[in-house]
């Protein structure tokens, strides 16, 4: 196995830790219980990359697209929902915290029962097993989009807390993953490692907020 199939299934290690270590911290926090639903969708993200990149035929290709696009379409709903609660805002934004889950859930039915409308197959290349885009494919990207931005503008105004860091970096990680498969479809690196380390290190800092910090709910 080499560097560049490992790095996405480390990464889904420390994503497992970072659920586990915020449900131990607070099992009946519901806070905490977001916190594991974004660790846990990011690390269903990071595992869907490795059985693509070890997946030994297009089958198996497709299986891991499959994974990636669940993870890929629920993580907005997650995220927002978090920081919402975090920021103070899931009372008085309920309205657009449920329609943003409603999106979410029904591109996460789609990869799930009409998959060729995100991925309509995929094809070799020498880093695994590239998607061939479907219909679906750009207005779940916009999707993904506009709710990051539309979670930024309160996290940006929210007064800083440890638990505040630890979501603004929990963002950082498929951020990283973005830009990377940018930077190689652009072919503007020739790296076989994609800059997953940064993904690792923010997962690294995030575990020693919730193992050092009691985070409130």
């Amino acid at each position: 196995m080499t560097a560049h199939e490992l790095a996405p299934l480390v990464v889904c290690g420390l994503h497992v830790l970072v659920a586990a270590g915020a449900l131990l911290r607070g099992p009946g926090r519901r806070t905490h219980q977001m916190v594991a639903a974004v660790a846990l969708a990011l690390a269903a993200w990071s595992f869907g990359v490795f059985a693509i990149r070890r997946a030994p035929d297009s089958a198996a290709g497709l299986a891991g697209q499959r994974l990636l696009h669940v993870a890929f379409s629920a993580l907005p709903a997650f995220y927002h929902h978090l920081v919402r609660m975090v920021t103070g805002g899931a009372a008085a934004r309920r309205r657009a915290v449920w329609i943003v889950y409603g999106v979410a859930a029904g591109f996460v039915l789609v990869a799930l029962t009409t998959l060729p409308l995100l991925v309509r197959g995929v094809v070799r290349t020498p880093r695994g097993w590239a998607p061939v885009t479907g219909a679906l494919a750009l207005p779940l990207f916009g999707f993904y989009l506009a709710t990051l931005a539309a979670t930024l503008r309160p996290l940006r105004a929210a007064r800083l807390t440890p638990m505040v860091v630890a979501s603004s970096l929990l963002l950082l990680a498929p951020l990283a993953n973005f830009v990377g498969a940018l930077l190689q479809r652009l072919q503007l690196t020739t790296l076989e490692l994609p800059p997953l380390l940064l993904p690792a290190g923010v997962v690294a800092v995030a575990l020693v907020w919730f193992a050092t910090r009691e985070m409130q709910s």
